[in-house]
């Protein structure tokens, strides 16, 4: 029985090398042994640059649902702290007007639009970005993705933008450094790592420069996570990187003669040997 568990392990781990050049059939591999050695080398070795980019869409993504979470909760507190309602937007709303200078101290705050079924109640920031058919404030683009709230009969959508110059978290790690640079929807900057870059950056821009930096650096990714659009240029390897690959190198050497002595002992049956005849001497 013993010895049956041991031939399935034995086959298990046979087979888990194909399991992982199964995952790759998209791919199109001219030399299998050198599809197994790239694989091998994700998966066992731990690709550094994948696990920065699971770490920076995790970070990213907690960063951005936070600030979304505090500035609505600002926002609410703000509209019943001065008594904002339809009836007063309605009669006119001075843009001097203490609310008004209330929303101007919101560092993150791009823009505020309030809308009801009859239309535009309020707006303020710059929405241009966000209008489907041109400058109308009927249609938002996007209108699921855009950060909301019900408001007294009506909804009140927002945007986030970071002040000029303003970056408000950075990453590092051991082993390889990835930029990373995350522009809202509205194509404002709102996150990176690279300070070189001009703040002002806007999205369109920054795309057509990714085309370059993309043939130049291989490896580099874009994507869409929720309302921001996340661009990731890997950086070259540290020696601390070599160091553990080196360490991981050895754990799987030792994993696999480990292994393979277990393997060979189960499959050593013991021998009884009768004690040869020994011939009398004369």
């Amino acid at each position: 029985m013993e010895m049956r568990i041991y031939f399935f392990l034995f086959l298990v781990f046979l087979l888990i090398p194909g399991s992982f050049l199964s995952a790759e059939t998209t791919k199109e591999s001219e030399d299998p042994f050198t599809e197994f050695l790239f694989t091998l080398t994700e998966v066992v070795f731990s690709d550094p640059f994948q696990k920065e980019e699971i770490e920076i869409r995790k970070r990213l993504i907690e960063t951005n649902q936070a600030e979304i979470r505090n500035l609505r909760i600002r926002l609410k507190t703000s509209l019943r702290h001065h008594s904002i309602q339809k009836e007063n937007i309605s009669n006119g709303l001075k843009t001097d007007s203490e609310w008004v200078k209330d929303l101007e101290q919101f560092g993150n705050l791009g823009g505020l639009l309030w809308k009801d079924d009859r239309g535009t109640i309020f707006q303020w920031g710059d929405w241009s970005d966000f209008y489907e058919d041109g400058f109308s404030k009927n249609k938002i683009r996007l209108e699921g993705q855009v950060p909301s709230f019900v408001y007294d009969g009506g909804t009140i959508y927002f945007f986030l933008r970071n002040p000029p110059g303003s970056f408000p978290i950075h990453f590092d790690f051991v082993g390889w450094e990835t930029r990373f640079y995350a522009f809202g929807d509205e194509g404002s900057l709102r996150y990176t790592n690279d300070f070189d870059l001009d703040p002002s950056e806007r999205l369109g821009e920054f795309r057509k420069n990714f085309d370059a930096i993309r043939k130049k650096i291989p490896g580099s990714q874009l994507f869409q996570v929720s309302d921001l659009t996340i661009f990731l240029v890997p950086g070259k390897p540290k020696p601390i990187y070599y160091v553990f690959l080196f360490l991981r190198f050895l754990l799987v050497i030792w994993t696999f003669l480990l292994f393979s002595y277990i393997v060979k002992m189960s499959f050593t049956f013991p021998k009884n040997h009768l004690p040869e005849d020994r011939v009398p001497l004369s």
